[in-house]
């Protein structure tokens, strides 16, 4: 029986973006006028465990393994650059790929990863976890966890490319930094370089109080609908006219009402956040057909016939997945996540997350 010599434990947040998503996509952001998303990292963990040992059987062997989708993938070290992985655990397979190039001496490797977050639900789940899957593998590499404060920005482009291969379109920004760096970010896009910053732990706790978060029990897929909305501003750039802008024109008062929550929320005004999140989402879900469902939209109708001043979005490209709903009165949070629920939709337990990736050696 082999002998354990390394376990390596990386976990990191999902989030909840509040306003601004699909403005970090690469070029769009290039187009705007100081571009902004706000998200806030949650504790529905993406998780990646590394363990590594020395050959059961004289020659070393790779296991990649995803838990939450039952399916796994054995090979041997120089099977590495040709095999082909099932759609699950691609992601797995091409960022060992990246941390292995130079790797000379193989022992037994088992990565294994699970998803705390239901597939498909907006939250960033499939970026969060190649974050977290690169926190094992960057400390296996190097022999040192990765510190956020001092390289998460280099690895976030390394991550950023490696899943635009998987996905197949180009990948947005935001989900990276939430998973990396967790909090409640303020995310602005640039040439060259973004910046991040976190508003207050007074002002996240003071937020965690007036969220509840819902799954609608529909999957989607974001790098579709992102697609779908990316084609659209582009395809206006090379067109002139009344209609050509209509697209770009809304994303403007997408980042408007983005700018006007950060404000918000950095005065703690909760009805005036509210009033951020209710424009970001009127124009938002006119942005394509499908963004929202009926179902959706019969749980924000809920919650406004309760407390008038709710407000709610669905979290990522939209189509389905997660949504939220916020009520600038903690008071009305028990009543609000009882109505919705009865109306079909499953309300998802959270806690903020203060930090980000987090990796140990067990």
């Amino acid at each position: 029986m082999a002998t354990k010599k390394t376990r390596i434990e990386s976990r990191a947040p999902t989030r909840i973006d509040l306003a601004g998503g699909t403005l970090d996509i690469w070029p769009l952001y290039l187009f705007l006028k100081d571009p902004l998303t706000i998200n806030l990292g949650i504790d529905l963990f993406a998780e990646a465990t590394l363990e590594e040992s020395a050959p059961a059987t004289g020659e070393p062997r790779i296991l990649l393994r995803s838990a939450d989708q039952n399916i796994e993938l054995a090979l041997a070290p120089d099977e590495l650059a040709t095999v082909q992985a099932p759609p699950a655990l691609e992601l797995h397979l091409k960022l060992l790929r990246y941390f292995a190039r130079d790797k000379t001496i193989w022992t037994d490797l088992a990565l294994s990863t699970r998803a705390r977050s239901p597939a498909g639900a907006g939250l960033g789940g499939s970026s969060t976890l190649s974050i977290a899957i690169i926190g094992a593998l960057a400390t296996w590499a190097r022999g040192k966890p990765i510190d956020p404060a001092r390289d998460g920005e280099d690895f976030i482009e390394i991550v950023r490319d490696v899943e635009t291969t998987v996905i197949q379109v180009p990948a947005g920004m935001q989900d990276y930094y939430g998973a990396m760096f967790g909090g409640l970010q303020s995310l602005q896009w640039g040439h060259g370089s973004h910046r991040h910053e976190w508003l207050p732990d007074t002002t996240l706790a003071r937020l965690e109080e007036r969220l509840l978060l819902f799954y609608s029990g529909q999957s989607r897929n974001s790098g579709i609908n992102n697609w779908a909305l990316f084609k659209s501003f582009i395809d206006e750039g090379k067109s002139a006219g009344a209609v050509a802008s209509e697209v770009r024109a809304k994303f403007e008062r997408i980042n408007q009402a983005t700018h006007r929550l950060q404000d918000a929320l950095a005065r703690e005004d909760w009805r005036d956040a509210g009033q951020a999140i209710a424009e970001e989402w009127a124009t938002r879900r006119t942005l394509a057909q499908g963004i929202t469902t009926p179902e959706i939209d019969r749980a924000f109708e809920v919650a406004r016939t309760l407390v008038p001043d709710s407000a709610g979005k669905v979290c990522g490209a939209g189509g389905g997945g997660c949504f939220f709903i916020y009520v600038p009165n903690p008071a009305d949070k028990e009543r609000v996540q009882k109505a919705v629920t009865e109306a079909g939709a499953r309300h998802l337990g959270f806690r903020v997350s203060p930090r980000g990736l987090d990796v140990r050696r067990a």
